[in-house]
């Protein structure tokens, strides 16, 4: 019996009972309580996998995931899930990838590898680093019309700092040079550029194709929905920024300057200053929208 769906806290059914059947032959259940009569995810059943979740180093949350599942039944683990999973990068923490892994089983492939390609090029604060993966470059695309990665030199540093001296003072100038010296395949785009070259990659539109942040919210190929409806590679927009949601309440956008790209929670937006060093707060998204391209 493969896992279909995430279990957690007042769930029921036979997949339910497995997970008590599992962890009552591994030793986390005392062996006559009343909760292990029933098919429903209760406190006890909570604890015991939060127990059990501590001792293989997962994340502690009681909630039955992919990760989760594929611990406790290595021999049966839902293919798709892992294959999810194992296709997120190192730099993204234990808790996102959970929660990650649990949002792309249900993606299509389209989607499923949209996230992917975002989610090579972001910082997540669960893994301290000194400069980000991915650079803020105004008026940059990520994946150029011929579809190669929109790597950043020192003399396009340079020359963008001569154009728009705006977007590189106060430290974000000096910060890029050192990710570009200590990265020096290092990609970079301006929020919208980020989406559109992860839409020209995945083949969804031409390698011309290009909209600003604010096109993409007026374009006859997205459709505004509710939030509590976003799927992986659904689109975030507030004014003059657009973000890419990829799952389980996450978000990879490329923020600004003194941020490059990074991993955010889309209901509570927090940056990581490279300059200052510090967690800033943003606004939050005012539409939610799906493209009609997959």
């Amino acid at each position: 019996m493969a896992l279909t769906r995430t279990l957690r806290f007042g769930s029921t059914g036979a997949d339910v009972m497995r997970i008590k059947q599992r962890l009552l032959a591994l030793g986390f259940y005392a062996p006559h309580i009343k909760e292990l009569r029933t098919e429903t995810f209760g406190r006890d059943t909570q604890q015991a996998v939060k127990a059990y979740q501590e001792l293989q180093a997962l994340v502690a949350d009681g909630i039955v995931g992919p990760l989760t599942y594929a611990a406790l039944f290595p021999e049966e683990v839902n293919a798709q899930a892992v294959a999810a999973i194992d296709g997120i990068p190192a730099q993204i923490g234990a808790a996102a990838t959970e929660a990650l892994g649990n949002a792309l089983v249900e993606a299509n492939s389209v989607r499923r590898a949209i996230v992917l390609d975002a989610l090579q090029f972001a910082f997540d604060t669960a893994i301290p680093r000194e400069y980000p993966l991915s650079l803020y470059i105004r008026g940059g695309n990520l994946y150029n019309t011929n579809l190669l990665p929109n790597v950043i030199t020192l003399a396009r540093i340079a020359s963008g700092a001569k154009r728009q001296p705006e977007f590189y003072d106060d430290g974000r100038r000096e910060m890029m040079e050192r990710a570009v010296l200590q990265n020096p395949g290092i990609t970079g785009s301006d929020c919208s550029g980020g989406v559109v070259g992860l839409l020209r990659h995945a083949g969804v539109v031409k390698p011309g194709f290009d909209l600003s942040a604010d096109g993409f919210a007026n374009s006859n190929s997205v459709r505004q929905i509710a939030s509590g409806d976003l799927m992986p590679a659904d689109l975030l927009h507030k004014s003059g920024h657009i973000g890419l949601c990829v799952g389980g309440g996450y978000a990879v956008e490329w923020m600004g300057g003194a941020y490059g790209c990074q991993l955010t929670r889309i209901a509570r937006r927090r940056g990581w200053n490279f300059v200052k060093r510090k967690e800033d707060a943003f606004g939050s998204w005012t539409s939610f929208l799906r493209p009609n391209w997959y």
